[in-house]
């Protein structure tokens, strides 16, 4: 890139976590030259946003020869739009899930290695939190010993109201595993066996539709457990979160190692201290809850620079791949919730 800044583009405007992914590249001095979306309004808000941003689509993009196409829309369609700009020549930055079927991780994959782009997703319930980004820290400098076990949840409210249609149906969602608990296991995975040379399998999950009679193909909980690096899994997400909630979601990290255990409140500590972004460690000198306020969210600023040098920073290949195998393969393998219950 010759010094210069990244430019990109987005394709697809089907989640909010799209304002987060543009608002961290522009805030690390990368350049919007456009968007495209389906009309709605969650591209009426975009375009009140980034009202300079040109109305464009992919084949577009790729021909003004952008760096990066940001990923957000419907998940069954991001593979497509990330091996076509892989091909290209472009790299590319997708939301979760970047792909909901093993067929469509193994096109971009194949993409990626014929590219000389790179492919990344952001896992941003880590990337995006500084109690959790702290607390990944703490346990690769020792702080809890050795870590044996790992519970996530991540707990999200429904709003059905706002719910786009594809969000209703597996089949273009991913379902709530491939989707949801890739947050879930990214951290696992993060935590466990940060170098990604152990290996790491699904031990069990399980998925249901507990209160969404209306939508019967839709999965409103799920669950797995993962089993690598000397520490076991065990996860939990849900769409069951109580209107009442201050939070879209009271999301919870709790790791124990042999000699402490940390726990982030990501969001909120419901009955407990204001704000969000809460971390207590507990090991031999006390319980102390840890100050996360000057932490960095710098995953912006490392993907612009591995984007200019060619490097390897922020998300390894490796990673991302096993991520989402991991995931599809606890959505493909889960078992009725009806069945874990009786």
């Amino acid at each position: 890139m010759d010094g210069r800044p990244p430019r990109f583009a987005v394709a697809g405007i089907e989640h909010l976590h799209v304002f987060e992914l543009v608002g961290g590249l522009v805030g690390a001095g990368a350049i919007e030259v456009g968007h495209w979306g389906t009309p709605g309004p969650l591209l009426d808000a975009y375009r009140q946003w980034r009202p300079d941003s040109a109305e464009l689509d992919l084949d577009t993009a790729l021909r003004a020869e952008v760096d990066l196409v940001v990923l957000a829309g419907i998940p069954s369609e991001r593979a497509t739009h990330a091996a076509t700009a892989l091909r290209s020549g472009a790299s590319v930055l997708s939301d979760k899930p970047g792909v909901t079927t093993f067929e469509q991780l193994d096109s971009v994959l194949d993409a990626e290695e014929a590219s000389t782009g790179r492919w990344w997703v952001l896992f941003s319930e880590r990337f995006c939190n500084r109690a959790v980004l702290e607390a990944v820290r703490r346990v690769h400098a020792g702080a809890i010993g050795r870590v044996v076990d790992v519970v996530g949840l991540g707990p999200h409210t429904l709003a059905a109201a706002q719910r786009p249609d594809w969000f209703w149906s597996p089949t273009t969602s991913g379902g709530i595993l491939a989707d949801l608990a890739t947050h879930q296991i990214d951290q696992f995975c993060a935590i466990a066996d940060p170098d990604s040379k152990a290996e790491v399998v699904v031990t069990s999950s399980s998925v249901g539709n507990l209160a969404c009679p209306d939508h019967p193909s839709m999965q409103d909980v799920g669950r797995l457990t993962l089993a690598g690096g000397g520490a076991i899994g065990s996860h939990r997400v849900d769409y069951l979160s109580a209107a009442g909630l201050p939070s879209w979601g009271d999301c919870r990290l709790l790791i124990t190692g042999t000699e402490g255990a940390l726990e982030v409140r990501a969001n909120v500590d419901p009955a407990g201290a204001p704000g969000s972004e809460h971390l207590i460690q507990v090991d031999a000198d006390g319980t102390q809850r840890i100050d996360t306020s000057d932490v960095q969210i710098d995953w912006a600023q490392r993907l612009v620079a591995d984007l200019r040098n060619g490097t390897d920073t922020l998300l390894s290949r490796d990673h991302i791949e096993r991520v989402c195998r991991l995931a599809l393969t606890a959505q493909a393998e889960a078992t009725p919730w009806a069945a874990v219950s009786d």
